[in-house]
């Protein structure tokens, strides 16, 4: 018994040491394979769905200056930069929307703006100064013909190479015209005899003949407007003396407003003087262009000779500076001009009351470049 006993657990002991070395033989289970850090081929295909897109909010615009710019007279060449800074959309750059209105003369101008009907005025700036000196409150913002253009024209064979040389002469003399305001005060200066040149008054349709057939020596006359004209009319010589030249510069045409403008909307003058500058100096490397551009308003410029637009044009671009704002920006005005045009009106009776310089014009507008 003890030993069948002893037997079964003999047994039962080898069984369990084969078990648990079978057991250490046996190779450890393989470890499942990592999943992959990037995704699946069928991911990668998907396009991730796009961020659901803002709409972009523009900035509201002010709305448009709406402003008149009331001209001296019907379309010609001398409004050609003008013109050419509305075609360019200048005026538009500067949020204004312009409508350029022919005139009646620049004394029509006057009372428009110093009646609020136009917001801006192109013309003559004695004939603004005349009404300033009546207290029109109105003033300059721009002077864009710093040189008068006012000239007199001859014939090279009869010529007046200095203001003396007008005794002996006959000249066409029309009230209120440029030179006739400032002959007495220019014979005085430089010592001419009157009683030894004979004036003759003559419609301003005729003076242009009377001169080509010589009935006069001397034609009073604007280089940027008859002098091309006269010039494709004849084969002879003509020439001409500025008063200019001579002493006798009165700053000439620019650009006017209300004073209730200056003072109420400064900012629209700047931007306005700002499209105007843009126009005259885009005007001055683009002389055909401006050309072309005024051309296209007048049937009656349309039918006139290129050649002699194209010369009105540069002559009038030519008197932009006088000699006291040669390498200053365009528009502004020399101190001194207006002295001496302010003086020599006030010496000739042009106005009864002289206004202080800074009562008529102001550089305030003109851009610096």
């Amino acid at each position: 018994m003890g030993t069948r006993k002893n037997a079964v657990l003999y047994v039962l002991t080898t069984l369990i040491i084969a078990a648990f070395v079978l057991g250490a033989c046996t190779p450890a289970p393989t470890a499942a394979p990592a999943e992959p850090t990037s995704a699946p081929a069928a991911a990668e295909a998907t396009t991730a769905p796009e961020p659901t897109a803002v709409p972009t909010v523009e900035p509201t615009k002010a709305p448009m200056d709406e402003v008149t710019l009331r001209l001296s007279w019907r379309w010609k060449t001398e409004f050609a930069a003008l013109v050419l800074a509305d075609d360019k959309g200048f005026f538009e750059e500067q949020n204004i929307d312009v409508e350029l209105l022919e005139g009646k003369g620049s004394g029509d101008v006057v009372p428009l703006i110093a009646q609020k009907e136009d917001d801006f005025g192109y013309l003559n700036l004695t004939t603004v100064s005349m009404g300033i000196s009546k207290g029109m409150p109105i003033k300059v913002v721009a002077g864009l013909m710093g040189k008068s253009p006012s000239a007199l024209a001859y014939f090279e064979d009869n010529p007046v190479k200095e203001p003396k040389d007008l005794e002996g002469k006959t000249i066409a003399l029309a009230p209120g015209e440029a030179f006739a305001v400032i002959y007495p005060a220019f014979a005085t200066k430089w010592g001419i005899d009157t009683t030894k040149v004979k004036t003759v008054n003559l419609d301003p349709t005729v003076k242009n003949t009377s001169f080509l057939e010589g009935d006069i020596d001397v034609l009073p006359l604007y280089v940027n407007n008859e002098l091309p004209v006269i010039r494709t009319k004849t084969d002879k010589e003509i020439g001409v003396l500025l008063p200019a030249d001579w002493g006798f510069n009165t700053i000439a045409n620019g650009i006017i407003t209300h004073q209730d403008t200056i003072d109420e909307n400064p900012d629209l003058v700047k931007r306005f003087v700002a499209a105007v500058v843009k126009g005259y100096e885009y005007s001055l490397e683009h002389p055909e262009e401006a050309m072309e551009a005024v051309k296209a308003r007048s049937e009656e410029l349309a039918s006139q000779p290129q050649e002699v637009l194209l010369e009105q044009v540069k002559e009038t671009l030519a008197m932009m500076h006088s000699e006291a704002t040669q390498g200053k920006p365009t528009g502004w005005m020399a101190e001194e001009d207006w002295t001496r045009t302010l003086d020599l009106l006030f010496e000739t009776g042009g106005i009864e009351t002289r206004p202080a310089n800074d009562v008529v014009y102001t550089n305030d507008f003109v851009p610096a470049e």
